[in-house]
């Protein structure tokens, strides 16, 4: 395992995205403000997780939680790119679903002071599908450089993270008997790649298209 400087130092990296964005509100496209809150909800459930498990030793409910809110924001943020405009309902029905997902596995099967992991499985290649959906369309119709365009990279940022969300909580559900140094090594890597996302969201923040201001001469 990480000692707790470096793992805390990997969580808090979202605090990167957060200060390019607080320097950037003002002007920033107001349909980029999911993505917005979402990093902000990042670094409150960070802070969340800390107190919890320094008070209760365990992050259970915080995580569950968090999860789901996550998830919706990110939902929000495909209506706000027009994934849902040809099909307005497909929105409320993808919301009902999460939501319903996330209650069935967290109240009925689970807990919420447990890591259930169904609804994190399920929803998580719900939005990898997705992701993957708008992304191809913004690679055809974009002429703005990968690397320049702050959606093909939330978007990208989006199917890593959740591809490895979904391989972490299969293996937690089903590979105990693979052995504990196994389970380490998949921990230590989903870490890694949440590292690796908080850096590509600051990186994507600051490509964020802003509004055009105007002054008077």
């Amino acid at each position: 395992m990480l000692p707790y400087s470096v793992s805390l130092l990997l969580d808090f990296s979202i605090l990167i995205s957060v200060i390019i964005s607080l320097q950037k509100l003002r002007d920033v496209r107001k349909e980029y403000l999911p993505f917005i809150v979402s990093v902000w909800v990042n670094l409150l459930g960070c802070i969340a997780t800390e107190i919890a498990i320094y008070f209760w030793r365990s992050n259970g409910i915080i995580a569950n939680f968090y999860f789901i809110i996550f998830c919706l924001l990110i939902l929000w943020q495909f209506k706000r790119w027009g994934l849902f405009s040809d099909r307005p309902a497909a929105f409320y029905v993808m919301l009902g679903v999460f939501v319903l997902v996330w209650s069935v596995d967290n109240l009925v099967i689970g807990t919420l002071y447990k890591f259930n992991p169904y609804a994190r499985i399920i929803n998580s290649m719900a939005i990898v599908l997705l992701s993957v959906h708008l992304l191809s369309s913004e690679l055809v119709d974009e002429a703005k450089s990968f690397w320049k365009s702050s959606k093909q990279l939330i978007l990208m940022t989006y199917i890593l993270l959740f591809t490895i969300k979904m391989i972490t909580e299969f293996f937690w559900q089903y590979g105990i008997q693979l052995g504990d140094s196994f389970m380490v090594s998949i921990f230590l890597i989903y870490q890694y790649i949440n590292f690796t996302a908080n850096l590509l969201y600051a990186y994507a923040m600051l490509w964020i298209p802003l509004t055009t201001r105007y002054f008077w001469p």
